[in-house]
């Protein structure tokens, strides 16, 4: 079977160097490409004040166009599907500075897998970059408070002249909208990944899509248990917005089907603690459930060592979840009906290479935005690592030593 998953991931990394910000250094060899996985969903930039150009009425939301079928000459010369692709993006040269550069990266938090996964991704792209001569770290340790005094001072920083860019992870789509406004109307560059914002203020956004996340999982668990039962829901923090995104998605399909009951749904904070404990009191208060829903994978794993430890089968309850490598080997080790979404942790490197590209000159879209592709039980084996630790998510060009190091 071909890789699908790391299909996807091929065509971004080599979509995001090949636009012309290549650095030093050797990279990891590329898996065989494949088809891709879940559709790309359409999106569309509004246009803010300052920009004339707006997006035709009839045609917001609509798929004008479609690349499957349609050749690059329609697409491009006769079509002009370009035209709102670009609305309020920056504009040729608009952050054109000389290099070196130094860039300015805010995370949300650290500590959970994925975020150290992320952030390796984020270090091994800027050590092989021969345009960024430093780096400014900050992280906001899940408190909006802090991520709003880090982009202040980063924001000094590039006022003195001391910083070209920065990079953030946002923690909250609106509280810290002001803030960012006021840094990217003032010019600096502000550079969202991972995570958005509710506002049209930024230079652009790395990110998957975590509505299809939810809808692409929750579809899969809702014919799995054949449109009847009753499920558990682990959601991520409270506010989040990649939470808002997957759990916002999965709550509208699970309310298209009558027969499946959510009998329990608490917030984890992708903590796997507190997913096992809060596993221990849903069972307790509803013994009979016939399938889970979470929206992280190291959430999962903890629920499965809370059945082993309560003497109940992993292999007898659905479960929709994340591609985190234990949550795979539990899988296959009992058989488990499951779905893995992924969420690649190399959107922090993209990030890298398109203020790279901004500092430059070059034109870049306001969205580089990719699906987010999931995988089933069927094809863990051909995605699980076992030699990596069981905390990591496997859709990663990271080596597995280069993993380990990191656990």
């Amino acid at each position: 079977m071909k890789n699908k998953l790391m299909a996807v991931i091929t065509m971004i990394l080599v979509l995001a160097l090949a636009a012309g910000c290549a650095g030093s250094g050797s990279t990891t060899a590329a898996p065989a490409v494949a088809e891709a996985g879940a559709p790309a969903t359409s999106a569309q930039p509004a246009a803010n004040a300052a920009n004339e150009a707006q997006a035709p009425a009839d045609t917001a939301g609509e798929l004008r166009y479609n690349p499957d079928t349609d050749p690059a000459s329609d697409i491009v010369i006769y079509q002009g599907a370009w035209n709102d692709w670009w609305v309020n993006t920056p504009r040729l040269g608009e952050y054109l500075a000389q290099p070196p550069y130094t860039i300015g990266f805010i995370t949300g938090w650290r500590g959970e897998a994925w975020q150290e996964q992320m952030y390796a991704e984020f270090e091994r792209e800027v050590e092989r970059s021969s345009l960024i001569s430093d780096v400014v770290y900050m992280d906001s340790a899940s408190d909006v408070d802090t991520q709003i005094a880090n982009l202040e001072g980063m924001f000094a920083m590039w006022q003195a002249g001391k910083l070209s860019a920065i990079i953030v992870d946002a923690l909250d789509a609106n509280a810290i909208t002001a803030t960012i406004t006021k840094i990217y109307d003032a010019g600096c560059p502000i550079i969202l990944f991972n995570n958005a914002i509710n506002s049209t203020k930024y230079s652009m956004i790395v990110s998957d899509d975590p509505g299809a996340y939810g809808i692409n999982g929750a579809e899969w668990l809702a014919k799995e248990l054949n449109y009847e039962g009753n499920i558990f829901f682990f959601r991520g923090v409270q506010g989040y917005p990649i939470d808002e995104g997957r759990s916002g998605g999965a709550l509208k399909v699970f309310e298209k089907y009558p027969g499946i009951n959510i009998v329990a749904i608490e917030y984890c904070n992708w903590a796997a603690d507190q997913a096992k404990s809060a596993f221990f009191n849903m069972y307790a208060a509803h013994p009979d459930f016939d399938g889970i829903y979470s929206v992280g994978g190291q959430m999962s794993l903890a629920v499965i060592e809370a059945m082993e430890e309560l003497g109940l089968n992993p292999g007898d309850y659905a479960h929709a979840s994340e591609d985190n490598n234990g949550f795979l080997q539990k899988c296959l080790e009992y058989n488990i009906p499951a779905c893995a979404n992924c969420h690649p942790s190399i959107q922090s490197a993209i990030s890298v290479v398109m203020t790279e590209m901004l500092l430059q000159g070059y034109p870049v879209p306001k969205l580089y935005y990719f699906p987010s592709p999931y995988i089933t039980s069927e094809e863990f084996s051909d995605y699980v690592r076992y030699d990596a630790p069981a905390g990591i998510f496997v859709s990663t060009y990271l080596t597995d030593a280069e993993l380990n190091s990191l656990f």
